[in-house]
């Protein structure tokens, strides 16, 4: 019996978990089109590939997932504790931004493992590190965890070691129905008449990448001004986006894909994993509109997208496609929009190592996608644009009409 084969009893014990019914998913959708993602981090201290190597290993040994491969050899498909080091490469120029370019065009390995890597470029203004994550182990605020936990290492403090995370499935199950699940979306998707999203060949080119930054008195005007019209940043993201997509002749409603963290919405706790689903913002007539009437139009359709986010990634879950092709179908429904806008909030300055933090940069290997990534470091709020069309000026235009 199987129980006395050696390799079978070394491969159980490698056995970190089945991937959810979520994961599962996003790992169909991979096998025919990679999507990874990356964070950017602007060092202030000096730090050797060897260094960063030593820390990334104890980043390992404080997030099982980072420690992880994909089997998908046996009955169901598991996540597979792995012994090889988070891979570290110096990039071979001095621009982060051709370097996290670089990133979106070589996928990872999925078999081999582990689903992370980190680049270093030493740029004009310092050291940069930067790490991607394949899409079945973390979403953008784990990432942020990752970044803020390997901080941490780098400053000289220990991480206390985590169990293997759940599936956010398993999680959403044991919390509690708020009532406000039950409420009513603020405004009915309109049906339209644009072409189905389809998936692009994946070619290995690098996409375009652009940033903007506004200041600490600027993000801070924002944000008042964004609470005096019953709006939020991430509506006057949305906000500002569809009116630069409708200047440039995007043809409306502007449809804006806007994930949502199931850690801040339902309470689920801050691991290196996937904790997210997703809404689509509808926005009519972007050009006749206040900037702000809009933003408080898209806050009240994604409160209202957060209230149902736990019964909206259930559904999710609940797919269950067969093949790589009935995921792709799934992802693309799901994802059907004219820009992505993913906001990670605040990262907190716990460490003096960061002079910056940045992303992220990602690509779901959809034709004609753009992906917004915002997060605010230092009081700045920071944009990081990427996409395989022509985006040239696009991220100044959206701080122009934020500012």
């Amino acid at each position: 019996m199987d129980h006395h084969d050696p390799s079978t009893s070394l491969a159980r014990a490698s056995a970190l978990r089945p991937l959810g019914a979520f994961e599962h998913v996003i790992d169909l959708y991979i096998g025919r089109n990679p999507v990874q993602f990356s964070i950017a981090i602007e060092l202030t201290v000096p730090i050797s590939d060897v260094g960063l190597a030593r820390a990334l290993a104890a980043l390992q040994q404080a997030h099982p997932l980072l420690a992880a491969c994909i089997d998908r050899g046996g009955e169901e498909t598991v996540f597979r504790r792995t012994s090889r080091p988070i891979p570290v490469r110096i990039a071979d120029t001095h621009d982060w931004l051709v370097a996290a370019s670089a990133e979106q065009a070589a996928p990872i390995d999925q078999d081999l493992g582990p689903l992370a890597r980190a680049v270093m470029t030493d740029t004009t203004g310092g050291m940069v590190v930067i790490l991607t994550f394949s899409h079945q182990i973390a979403d953008g605020r784990g990432a942020l965890r990752a970044a803020a936990d390997l901080l941490e290492i780098l400053d000289g403090r220990v991480v206390p070691g985590r169990a293997v995370p759940d599936s956010q499935e398993r999680l959403l199950l044991a919390v509690h129905e708020p009532e406000a699940d039950a409420a009513p979306a603020t405004t009915a998707p309109t049906p339209s008449q644009r072409p189905r999203p389809v998936t692009r060949a994946f070619d290995g080119i690098p996409p375009a990448i652009e940033v903007a930054a506004l200041d600490r008195s600027a993000t801070e005007r924002i944000r008042a001004t964004a609470r005096s019209h019953d709006a939020t940043v991430q509506g006057a993201l949305c906000a500002a986006a569809a009116q630069a997509l409708d200047a440039r002749g995007v043809v409306g409603p502007i449809r804006i894909n806007a994930p949502i963290d199931l850690r801040s919405a339902v309470g689920l706790a801050d691991d290196v994993a996937n904790r997210f689903t997703a809404t689509t913002v509808v926005l009519h007539d972007p050009s006749r509109r206040d900037l702000w009437s809009l933003a408080a139009d898209a806050t009240a359709q994604l409160r209202s997208a957060r209230a149902r986010a736990r019964k909206t990634a259930l559904m999710l879950a609940s797919l269950q496609p067969a093949d790589a092709l009935e995921a792709e179908a799934a992802m693309l429904a799901a994802t059907d929009a004219d820009i992505e806008i993913t906001n990670l909030g605040v990262f907190p300055p716990r460490s003096d190592a960061a002079e910056g933090v940045w992303g992220p940069v990602m690509l779901t290997q959809v034709a004609g996608e753009r992906v917004l990534g915002a997060l605010t470091h230092g009081g700045a709020l920071r944009l990081t644009l990427t996409s395989h069309d022509d985006i040239h000026g696009l991220v100044d235009e959206i701080t122009g009409r934020l500012s």
